[in-house]
């Protein structure tokens, strides 16, 4: 639902408008001169920004589960922790490279788009044209890509998610998918 995405959201941007304020308040304590202070609030700010860093992944995996099945944030995040412990889902996420597929696919998008805006500013002529052009391309491109191949990752991690839950459809329809989760499921509890 819209307000549990909302509410996940506020969240993150709490904890990283907490970590600005620490990052400003450690930049005080620089330029006055205190050693001991600055030292505090730079490791404070590293801790909060783990926390961040953490809460806005764990948040993508629970956006899914809300979306999969309705329920608040809350709710989510407690099925999302329960996936990734009791459903040993966190061995394929380890691996999961989508979110590196998603970016290389919006850089691509862009430097594709780039290319062509240099070339509508060379046909326009001057190196202005050239300049404003292949920007604007590489922008456009950077975030047409970037949406487009974010579906993507949606997409894979809404599987892993269904997959985890229920394995028995995955495996009558996609078979080799299935068993490719499976083997590496196998092959981390092995090591």
């Amino acid at each position: 639902s819209f307000g549990s995405i909302c509410f996940g959201s506020f969240l993150v941007a709490a904890v990283r408008a907490l970590e600005t304020v620490i990052r400003m308040a450690r930049r005080d304590a620089q330029q006055d001169g205190n050693a001991v202070c600055c030292v505090v609030l730079m490791m404070l700010e590293c801790v909060v920004s783990c926390i961040g860093d953490i809460l806005e992944y764990f948040s993508e995996w629970a956006f899914v589960q809300c979306a999969v099945r309705g329920v608040s944030f809350i709710d989510a995040a407690r099925i999302t922790y329960s996936m990734m412990t009791c459903a040993n889902v966190y061995f394929i996420v380890q691996d999961l490279l989508i979110d590196s597929v998603v970016n290389l696919g919006a850089l691509l998008c862009g430097l594709v788009a780039g290319g062509a805006g240099v070339a509508a500013g060379y046909l326009m002529g001057g190196t202005t044209c050239i300049a404003v052009g292949g920007v604007i391309g590489l922008w456009s491109g950077l975030l047409a890509g970037g949406a487009a191949a974010g579906i993507l990752s949606s997409g894979t991690k809404t599987i892993l998610v269904l997959w985890a839950e229920d394995p028995q459809p995955l495996m009558r329809t996609r078979p080799q998918i299935h068993e490719e989760f499976e083997y590496r499921i196998r092959s981390k509890l092995t090591e």
